[in-house]
Order: structure tokens, then sequence, then C-alpha cells
């Protein structure tokens, strides 16, 4: 054998000795064995901040509960890789823990396992969910085929000590709340604001805002359904309406400016921006429930850091005929809030079919859409997707993994090892014992306990313009760095901003409409 033959040996004894050495880690350290039978479930798992040791206490816990089916999983922070094999000629994958993919064709339905109920609980498995989660993950023909695995809340997360130290008591119940936090903070000498690269996790927010202006009827069933009022869909209209889309934008315009944002966040990655804050350079982050996780070595710092109620929109006023300016909104939240707190009963408020506060009459349809804003939480569960290729030969074994996943017991494994919540309760109603966890992980539950809808660009529903064609809210624009660009020539005003989203509705609309697929 020659020396470049045994040094190409050499090197290939290497690589496969340091693949199995990767492989036996994805796997808890196991030797898994993927038989491709009918009871051996092979799941994909795409690992993105949640960790892998929810997965494999889960796998040990449901192999341990029964003899019928084995359990075992290989993972990939890539998502691309952990979704490579789905619907290729012999995928063996019978279980994929993915992001929400549009391609429902060859997935198995869930409904049997929403409607089972799990031995010794006493309701299904779907009247354990969150509803406005659900309404995100009903297909349009009334099926469902993906489940949450995971993902979070999103919100506005923020330093304590500099809160205190810029003497804000008060969190921000509105937008132009945020605003009037965020210049108390500046004008303390801290960074109000941090984001990374494409606007971070601002986008989010922006689909709460525009949820909250228009009302979760119009985001869903509208927007998200290319529909306008008279049926018609596909439509150009919803994308040149100036909606609440515009009116989140109006609520950067005060907040994201380069005096108010961390140096370097146009360009920065996720790790980078998170470590930076905890670190003190910013007061204010959006993130979300996988933030103390991936942060795990900062747990410490941690212990200063709470998310808020997302804050209001403040243009909500439009809608609203018996609530007038800034300060009655303020007035109404903080209604709305005494009731979710246990500091005050709705029979406090309440006056015939209207309510009453401070002496002025609120009326019923007022109360409820500020309600409807105040307690609708950004999330992306369902961006974090479990789903069963209809040709696997083990489905009936993935779904027994799923309702063990989604029982009392799955539910205290996965709590516990990620310390964030899911988009279901335990079958009495109540949410995990959140005693040891830090004051942000335990507002991750408490948020979640009060969400009536779960605004997010994944749904299920939503028209194949998005899925398939290409369209999106913002139609690919990055105005959260427009916005706060440190070199003044690449700075855009909202009004600009708009027009360069029109622009591309322009260019692009018919080619999303001629992309669906048919």
């Amino acid at each position: 054998m020659t020396i470049m033959k045994k040094t190409i040996m050499k090197a290939l004894a290497v690589f496969l000795a340091l693949t199995m050495v990767s492989l036996l880690s994805a796997c808890g350290g196991k030797k898994q064995q993927f038989a491709n039978s009918a009871t051996d479930i092979e799941i994909s798992y795409w690992n993105a901040g949640l960790g892998s040791q929810w997965l494999e206490n889960m796998i040990d816990a449901f192999n341990k509960s029964q003899s019928k089916y084995h359990a075992a999983y290989h993972a990939s922070a890539n998502q691309k890789s952990a979704a490579a094999t789905y619907g290729t000629d012999g995928d063996t994958v019978d279980l994929y823990l993915l992001i929400m993919r549009p391609d429902k064709s060859q997935m198995e339905p869930l409904d049997d396992v929403l409607n089972a109920t799990v031995k010794g609980e006493g309701k299904t498995i779907k009247d354990k969910f969150n509803t406005g989660y659900l309404s995100m993950m009903e297909n349009a023909d009334g099926h469902y085929y993906e489940l949450s695995y995971g993902g979070g809340v999103v919100g506005i997360v923020y330093n304590k000590e500099h809160f205190k130290k810029a003497g804000i008591t008060q969190l921000p119940r509105t937008t132009n709340e945020l605003a009037i936090a965020a210049d108390k903070l500046n004008s303390k000498g801290y960074t109000p604001f941090c984001h990374f690269a494409a606007g971070g996790y601002w986008t989010n927010m922006s689909e709460l805002f525009f949820s909250q202006y228009d009302g979760n009827d119009y985001y869903v069933n509208n927007f998200y359904a290319c529909k306008d009022a008279a049926g018609n869909s596909p439509t150009k209209d919803v994308f040149t309406a100036k909606d609440g889309r515009y009116q989140a934008l109006k609520v950067y315009e005060k907040i994201i400016t380069p005096e108010y944002v961390m140096g370097g966040s146009n360009s920065i990655d996720h790790v980078n921006a998170q470590t930076q804050f905890l670190n003190g350079s910013a007061s204010m982050m959006v993130s979300g429930s996988w933030l103390s996780n991936e942060m795990s070595n900062s747990k410490d710092k941690m212990k200063n850091f709470a998310m808020m109620r997302s804050p209001v929109i403040s243009a909500i006023t439009d809608k609203c005929t018996t609530i007038k300016g800034e300060g009655e909104l303020r007035k109404v939240i903080s209604a709305i809030d005494s009731i979710a707190d246990g500091d005050k009963k709705l029979d406090d408020y309440k006056n015939g079919n209207d309510y009453v506060i401070d002496g002025k009459t609120i009326s019923a349809a007022d109360w409820e859409t500020v309600t409807n804003a105040r307690f609708s939480v950004p999330t992306n569960f369902t961006g974090h997707c479990a789903s069963i290729p209809k040709y696997s030969k083990c489905v009936d074994g993935a779904k027994e993994f799923l309702k063990f996943f989604y029982s009392d017991k799955g539910y205290k494994i996965y709590t516990k090892a990620v310390k964030a919540p899911l988009p279901f309760t335990l079958s009495s109603g109540d949410v995990a014992d959140t005693s040891g966890f830090s004051s942000f992980e335990k507002s991750q539950f408490k948020m979640l306990a009060e969400a009536k809808y779960t605004p997010t660009e994944y749904i299920a529903s939503k028209h194949r313009i998005f899925t398939d064609g290409g369209a999106s809210s913002f139609c690919g624009v990055d105005y959260i760095s427009a916005l706060c660009a440190s070199n003044k020539d690449d700075r855009k005003t909202v009004n600009q901003i708009w027009d360069s989203i029109q622009q591309k509705v322009e260019d692009n609309y018919k080619t999303w409409v001629s992309d669906i697929k048919k």
C-alpha cells in the first residue's frame, strides 16, 4: 500500500470514528437501531435551542412504559439536514420533529391523537390544548397534520436592574409607554434595545402588533387567507391595504432608532446578541422561552431578567368608539390586568352590558378588543412541529409516542428539562410546578396561561401564495435594519419602507400567484 493510500485510509478511519461518536452522542450515547419495522419508531429531530435532554428523557420513559414499541432518535442543528429524507424513496423515519412544512400531502392526519384520552386522565388531548394555538394548526381541510413538540413564548425580555435604576415602576402597557420607557433608560445611560441580523425576533412582535390592530379574525382569515371582505381569493388587496403592518412600523419609528439600539445589532448573530444583552449592554431584547436554555452558561445572570406582558399597540384606539386617547387606553389595560392578576373581579367593572372605569363607560365591544389584544401572546410553537409520514411502517407506534408526549407525564418530563411551557396543560388544567424556576422562566408559563390568541406567521391554513408563491407579510423588506442603520444614507423612514413593501407587491404579485402549485 502506498503512503498516499495509507494516509487516505487513516483519514477515512478517523472520519468514520468521529461520525460514529457524533451519532452516538446525538442519540444519548447509546447505539440506536433503526430497524424500519412496525414496532421501531425512528425519530428525526431538529435540535434548535431546546437541547436534546428532554427528548432523551421522553424516549427513555416511553420505552419503559410499554413493550410493544421501541423509539430512538437522531438529531441535527440544521433544519434542512433533519428534514432531508422527508418524502424521498427509502425514507425510514417514522416521526419528524421539524419546522412547519407547507406540503401536507405526505402526512398522516393526527386527529385521532388529539381526540384520544390518555389512560387515567379526564379529558382528551385536544381539550388540554390552548384553543388559540389549535386554531393556527387546523388545516384548510379541517384536519390536523402537525402538532407542536416545543418552541416557546416570544416577548420583550427586560433587565430588571436597569428598569429599577431608570425609575420605571410601571411596565409598559402600551407601545407609547414602551417608547417612554426607552427614553427613560436612554437618559440614564442605558441602551434600550438590541437585536441580531435581519431584525432579530422583532418580526414576531410585528405579527403581534398587526393582529392586535386588525384583530385575530382578519389576521388569520383575511390576510393570511389572502381573502378580501367579499370572499375573493387570492387578492392583491390584502397586501396593499394600509393595515396593522403599517401601524407596527409606526411603533418601531419611535423605538428602533440608532440612539436606542445597541451598535452592531444589524450584523451580529443571535448568540452574540443574547450574550451582550445578558451582560448588560442593552436593557431590552425580544426573545423567547429558549433564551435560558441557549444561554445555560449564564444562568446566574438570568435571575435579573423577566419577560413583560406584551404592550398593546397604542393605535388600537382607532378601532374603538368609547376609548379616546392613550390615557383612557392605559386605564382599560390596567383594569384588565387587575382581573388577570387576581386583584379585582370582572363584576367590579361590569355595568350591564358595558364596563365602567373611573366613571367612564367602556363598551363591551371595546373591552373585548383590548382584552384580546392584551392577551395575544406571540409564540413559535407552530414553528416546531411533529408530523408522521403516511408511508411510515410504524404510524401506530409514532402516534402512541405522541400520545405519551401529550400526556401529563410527558408534559412534566418536557417542562422539567426545558423549563419552558408547551401549548397545552395538565389534564387538571394546571401548568407545571415552577418552584425553583427563574422569574424569566415563570413568566413564560403565566403569559401562555393567559393567552387567548397566539399570533404567528406559521399558520397551517394560510393561503398557498405564502407557502408556495413566496409572499410574506412585509414582502422580505428588512425594515428593522433600515430604521436604525448607523449610516444615515442607509436609513429609511416608515413611509419609505412602506413604499418599498408596496413596490415589492407590484413587482412580485403576479409571480406569487403563478408560482402557486396547481
